[in-house]
């Protein structure tokens, strides 16, 4: 998914378009778990026709950098056109993207947990240095279980660390482990220090 971000030219950091266009490569995972009318939104999305009113419709942005969802937003509110029968609307996917600092990072991650959806995808800084990043980890799962209604059990979490430096961008992706004391890198191994205490 993200690992197919175009390197930086310089130390210049990926650009919030490059993320985007990332994260949309997934659609086609989110399609085959989820089914059809799977719709995209981020901020800068390109205008839609909209099949239900024929006409094109700006995406606007909607609480979260970047979603899919199950049905839009005009079909939900009723705009143009209504959900089929007995079908609802909702979140599937939901990311944040933050290439600041730790603090802007877990200011992110907490506006995470506030959405209801399946999947929550963070994509963050996630520092050259060892030491800071296994700081930054352990700082992120005080965070999740600060949340009153964080539940280790049912949520499903992905965690994209970014590294980038001129001509490469490195890319890291962890979930959490059963009980969200540690997060592990998706081939299996476990961050050694970036635990919860």
């Amino acid at each position: 998914m993200l690992s197919a971000i175009e390197p930086p030219h310089a130390k210049e950091r990926p650009s919030t378009e490059q993320i985007y266009g990332a994260l949309k490569r997934a659609r086609p995972e989110i399609k085959k778990r989820f089914g059809d009318e799977i719709k995209c939104r981020y901020k800068g999305c390109p205008p839609v026709v909209n099949q239900h009113c024929q006409r094109q419709l700006n995406v606007l942005e909607y609480l979260w950098d970047f979603s899919f969802s199950r049905f839009d937003i005009p079909r939900a509110i009723e705009q143009c056109g209504k959900l089929p029968t007995g079908r609802r609307y909702e979140l599937l996917f939901v990311a944040e993207s933050e290439l600041g600092n730790s603090h802007e990072i877990c200011r992110d991650l907490l506006k995470l947990l506030e959405a209801r959806a399946t999947i929550r995808c963070l994509v963050y800084n996630q520092y050259h240095r060892p030491k800071k990043r296994q700081e930054v980890h352990a700082r992120m799962l005080r965070v999740l279980r600060n949340h009153a209604l964080f539940d280790a059990k049912s949520e499903e979490w992905l965690f994209v660390g970014l590294v980038w430096r001129q001509g490469a961008v490195d890319c890291d992706v962890y979930t959490l482990n059963d009980d969200a004391s540690e997060l592990v890198l998706i081939d299996g191994t476990t961050e050694p220090t970036a635990t919860a205490g």
